[in-house]
C-alpha cells in the first residue's frame, strides 16, 4: 500500500487519461455528425411510407446530443480525482 501512496505516476496517468478521453470524444463527435450529415434521408424516405429514416435520424441526433452534453462530466471527474489524489499525496508526505 505504501508503494501506491508514494508513487506519483498515478496523477500523471489520470491526467493523460482525461486528455485522451477528451480527444476521443472530439474525434467521435466529428465522425458521427459528418456521417449523419451525409445521409440522404429524402431519397431513403421516397421509397417508404411516411418518413421513418428522417424520424430515426432525428431520434439518433437527439440521443447523441444528450450523450455529448453529459460525457464531458466524465473528464471533469477524472481531473478532480487527479487533483484530490495530488493533494492527498502532499498531505501523506507532510505527515511522514
Amino acid at each position: 500500500m505504501r508503494e501506491l501512496i508514494s508513487d506519483n505516476k498515478g496523477a500523471v496517468g489520470t491526467i493523460i487519461l482525461a486528455v485522451a478521453t477528451a480527444i476521443t470524444l472530439a474525434i467521435s463527435i466529428l465522425i458521427v455528425y459528418s456521417i449523419i450529415g451525409g445521409l440522404d434521408v429524402t431519397t431513403i424516405d421516397a421509397g417508404l411510407t411516411g418518413t421513418p429514416a428522417k424520424n430515426a435520424t432525428d431520434s439518433l441526433i437527439t440521443g447523441l446530443s444528450t450523450f455529448y452534453t453529459v460525457s464531458p462530466i466524465y473528464i471533469v471527474i477524472l481531473i478532480a480525482v487527479a487533483i484530490i489524489g495530488a493533494v492527498m499525496g502532499i498531505m501523506v508526505v507532510k505527515r511522514q
